[in-house]
């Protein structure tokens, strides 16, 4: 796919020369084509994490244990019981060192707290969550920076 956008990207750069578009304007299109699609990235990252603090308010905190790793579906996920029912971790689960991070024993789990929706958020999957919204901080914090004051917009 990446082969294709970049062909696709020659032959209309090459289109725009033959019919005299000066280079100097094509790179800055090429520029802001490329910054609009790093600034759309980043805003679906922050967008992203910060829906999930938000959406993690609605769950309870509960004692569990782990049961198994599904391996049915697009991704492997972590099966949890708590309370006599069975709950799937919302992230993929991890494949390396799997042994370890998946022990038979009792963890805490946050499940929802209305619905019936049989999803859990693990501790793998809070820390996840945790190093992506700080990280989306420093992301719209740099943001910010790059187009206010950079860019002077």
């Amino acid at each position: 796919m990446l082969l294709e956008i970049v062909l696709t990207v020659i032959v209309i750069v090459g289109i725009m020369l033959f019919v005299g578009v000066p280079l100097t304007s094509i790179l800055n299109l090429l520029l802001v084509v490329i910054g609009s699609g790093i600034l759309l990235t980043v805003a679906f990252v922050i967008l992203f994490f910060f829906g999930t603090d938000i959406f993690l308010l609605f769950f309870r905190r509960v004692r569990g244990e782990f049961v198994r790793i599904d391996e049915e579906g697009r991704f492997d996920h972590a099966v949890y019981r708590a309370d006599g029912t069975e709950y799937f971790c919302i992230f993929p689960a991890e494949s390396v060192g799997r042994k370890h991070i998946y022990k038979k024993d009792v963890c805490t789990l946050l499940i929802p707290r209305f619905g019936k929706r049989k999803i859990a958020y693990d501790r793998h999957s809070l820390f996840i969550i945790l190093c992506g919204t700080a990280a989306s901080f420093v992301l719209l914090a740099l943001t910010w920076y790059i187009v206010f004051h950079v860019m002077g917009i």
